[in-house]
């Protein structure tokens, strides 16, 4: 049997960004594939396989075998007589009767379908007795069935796919669920092979299982503590350790195409399921291995870091703009206390992490935007990219490729690296700040070495990196020795560098050592400030409220920010002539608002008012949260009043909402689903009575909601278009119609899909070959032939114009499952002929 190619994680969860915390929205497949040697796995094991490399060239064309029919459009008849003819040979063969008459002869192919269907009767009847284990009727499968279709390349029977086969999952599945340990029955990845090579994936079970196996992983605890001695303690390590193997190739099956695994009929039905994980249970599923995956204490295995890299990039890439809050993760993980407990005492880490991947994307955007000026700007654009790839993963070997290809191999690089690297200073910090947070201080000392012997001289933002990198390595002593360090270099300190010193202290427990640099940052300002400017001190910088902010922000992150500490610090800045910022008072509302101290949120707002500090934008993001925290318990009259008091507040306190609040507020007010559509329509309207168009993110918002009404509501999306007249909106992206192809196709609306693409094709617009395989897929089962034959066409026009959200540069193109799909449906014979 042919192995199954592996669509690429990381594509497959960066549409994810389009999901909500709390309701069902549609998720679109992945974009580009990885060769079939990523998610090739012997039966028996978890371990996970090198990824290989892709030829420069596009493959050759699949050769002809001899196999089970496919669903092609023009033999759909055929495939209904072959499928009966099937049947009739395993019913001749359970009754005893040959296939053919005794005195004829038989073929090979004859002889090995008789004994797989006797093979398939034999394993019907094991798992009708209770008496016979689970373990033995998977073994039994294992070595007569399943190796004899891989080894012979002998199509799957009906039989086994549709009765027999589901008998067999459902049951080890269960068990494995209530028993990881238990002997004799498969790993998680085998199951999941079973599901898609059998046509028998089910996305909620497979779901399920996989959450139990997230449930049983963090229940075992990674503190030697807890364990008597340290053989048992390294014990439970590597039995984690091999869990954690298992669960990553859980999830590389899940992403086999579906076509591979449902080979005829109704298989193709259910395992197509697997690309549509629209339900709660698939999407907290996946952002629980997300949490669990970039945990550092799994950074110590060097292999394992860099199988999970294109998993855990793509990922962050997903929830960068939009996951769940705190306050969500009870409702998602209730029923798994293991799991929420963990992720809980992660979120914040998390968090931060998503927070600092933001910082190298937008960095990577402000390179891409100045392309036109700067010849190496893609280059860059690239350097940044696996810059973020590498913070993301936390994986050093991601880190050495950015940085060859970056400075090179030599230790002098060559002249047209000289100049990029002379013309991007800032990007040697990056480099300092990721090796010393990864604890490479070596590495980051050549980085520095190398940026001076070129003639670019550290900075303070240099030193800056260096002892931010130490607090992201939890490098307390390390963050003490630079700033000694830098002090003895004479360097002219700022208010930067106070700042990270502060935040390191405080944030990496010593919370006294940061007050007491602030206390410090003081003191030396006073012994300075009167003095001529060329005869103060380096490190003597006026205090200000930036290193108190950070103080506030560590301290809240120790949970050690009391009333008591909040007013202590406050009053001491007032001391010092500091007076807070909305950014302060920002801080200290979110975990009040949390925490549903109302009065205490009142006297913070009022003390903001009268220090005539106004609010902004963030101010009343926080706020909203705490508005429509329980707006689903409401009338929707109450909802209204509730929207339209908040909206009225910000425009007296004279703050314009911009346009990522209305985003956020309109995401709030979704995931309470169709008891919020009164206070929604509001919001809209408010946006409209202003002039104002809505943001390309609130319309895909608003399709997913209709999409995913339980009827779906397709018609709500048509009329959307059509009222607003997107199709003449400029500023409507390309994610937006995708979307809706991407819905009309999973509610059946051929028309409205096809009418959509029509659109896009007339305009020149780019189709993801995933949105494309959608089309194909539902223009297939409706048997509209011609229109089929007209999407193929227009792919393979893209063969000539690739960009980047399509990922089909090189071979790649032609290893997508739309092609696949479509040498399925008979409509690529010419290609096969040439």
């Amino acid at each position: 049997m042919k192995q199954p190619s592996v669509v690429c994680l990381a594509c497959r969860f960066r549409l994810l960004a389009g999901l909500q915390a709390t309701f069902r929205p549609a998720w679109q497949p992945a974009t580009r594939s990885l060769s079939a040697a990523a998610a090739a796995a012997p039966p028996e094991t978890v371990e996970l396989p090198a990824r290989t490399s892709t030829p420069s060239h596009p493959p050759a064309p699949r050769p002809k075998q001899k196999r089970s029919a496919k669903p092609d459009l023009r033999l759909e008849k055929q495939r209904t007589r072959k499928a009966a003819a099937a049947l009739a040979v395993f019913k001749n063969v359970v009754e005893g009767k040959d296939s053919k008459p005794k005195d004829g002869p038989k073929s090979a192919d004859t002889l090995v379908a008789i004994e797989l269907y006797k093979s398939v009767a034999t394993l019907e009847e094991m798992l009708s007795k209770p008496e016979i284990s689970t373990a033995a009727c998977f073994e039994y499968f294992n070595s007569n069935i399943y190796l004899r279709i891989s080894r012979q390349n002998a199509r799957i029977p009906r039989i086994l796919r549709d009765r027999v086969g589901k008998m067999l999952t459902s049951r080890v599945s269960r068990e494995k669920s209530a028993d990881f340990s238990a002997k004799g029955l498969p790993s998680v990845t085998l199951i999941s092979r079973l599901f898609l090579e059998l046509g028998l994936f089910e996305p909620d079970a497979w779901a399920k299982l996989t959450t139990a196996l997230l449930e049983h992983i963090c229940g075992i605890s990674t503190s030697p503590d807890d364990y008597a001695t340290i053989e048992s303690y390294e014990t439970a390590m590597a039995r984690r350790d091999t869990l954690l193997h298992d669960l990553v190739g859980s999830w590389k099956m899940f992403n086999v195409p579906p076509f591979v695994a449902a080979r005829t009929g109704d298989g193709a039905k259910a395992a197509s399921a697997a690309r549509l994980p629209s339900l709660d249970r698939r999407h907290i599923a996946a952002i629980a291995t997300y949490v669990l995956l970039s945990d550092p204490i799994n950074r110590t295995n060097r292999v394992f870091r860099h199988e999970v890299g294109p998993f855990v990039d793509g990922m962050a890439a997903a929830l960068l703009h939009n996951r769940p809050g705190r306050e969500d993760l009870a409702s998602l993980y209730g029923q798994y206390p293991s799991l929420l407990k963990y992720i809980t005492d992660r979120w914040s880490a998390v968090e931060t992490q998503l927070d600092e991947q933001s910082k190298f994307e937008d960095t990577a955007g402000g390179v891409e935007e100045d392309k036109d000026k700067d010849k190496g700007s893609h280059a860059m654009r690239r350097i940044h990219r696996h810059l973020g790839q590498a913070w993301n993963t936390w994986n050093p070997k991601v880190l050495d490729r950015a940085w060859e290809a970056f400075w090179g191999t030599a230790a002098t690089p060559p002249d047209a690296k000289l100049k990029q690297c002379r013309e991007n200073p800032d990007t040697f910090n990056y480099f300092i700040m990721a090796y010393m947070a990864m604890r490479q201080p070596s590495r980051a000392i050549e980085v520095w070495n190398s940026m001076a012997s070129i003639g670019i001289r550290p900075t303070v933002k240099t030193w800056n990196s260096m002892i931010d990198g130490c607090k992201r390595a939890n490098n307390l002593l390390g963050l003490k020795s630079v700033w000694t360090k830098l002090v003895a270099s004479g360097m002219k300190l700022d208010a930067a560098i106070w700042t990270a010193r502060v935040s390191g202290l405080v944030e990496l427990g010593s919370p006294e050592e940061g007050l007491a640099a602030l206390e410090e940052m003081a003191r030396l300002w006073k012994q300075n400030e009167k003095l001529p400017e060329a005869e103060r001190s380096p490190v003597a910088v006026k205090p200000s409220i930036e290193p108190v902010n950070a103080a506030l922000v560590g301290l809240l992150r120790l949970q050690r920010l009391s009333s008591n500490v909040v007013s202590s610090l406050l009053g001491w800045a007032a001391k010092q002539g500091i007076e807070p910022d909305v950014y302060t008072f920002n801080t200290l509302l979110r975990p009040l608002l949390k925490q549903g101290q109302d009065e205490e949120v009142q006297k913070m707002l009022s003390t903001m008012q009268k220090q005539n500090i106004e609010a902004d934008v963030a101010t009343f993001t926080i706020l909203l949260e705490g508005a429509l925290e329980d707006v689903g318990e409401q009338t929707p009259q109450q909802q209204i009043q509730t929207v339209k008091t908040f909206l009225r507040n910000m425009r007296d306190a004279g703050v314009t909402a911009n346009m990522q609040l209305y985003a956020k507020m309109v995401h709030l007010l979704l995931q309470q689903g169709d008891r919020a559509d009164e206070p929604v329509k509001a919001v809209l309207a408010h946006i409209w009575s202003q002039g104002v168009e809505l943001s390309t993110h609130i319309y895909t918002m608003l399709a997913e909601h209709y999409f995913t009404r339980d009827p779906p509501d397709s018609d709500a999306v048509t009329a959307l278009i059509e009222n607003r007249r997107l199709h003449n909106n400029k500023d409507i992206d390309r994610v937006f119609w995708e979307r809706v192809i991407f819905g009309y196709c999973q509610v059946g609306d051929v028309a409205q899909a096809l009418h959509i693409f029509d659109k896009m094709e007339k305009s020149g617009s780019k189709i993801s070959q995933s949105t494309l395989y959608e089309l194909l897929l539902v223009l297939g089962r409706s048997g509209q032939t011609d229109d089929a034959v007209r999407v193929v066409e227009f792919a393979k026009k893209a063969k000539d114009h690739p960009d980047e959200l399509m990922s089909d540069r090189g071979p790649r193109f032609w290893q997508h499952r739309f092609w696949h799909l479509a040498q399925d449906y008979g409509l690529l014979r010419e290609e096969l002929e040439n």
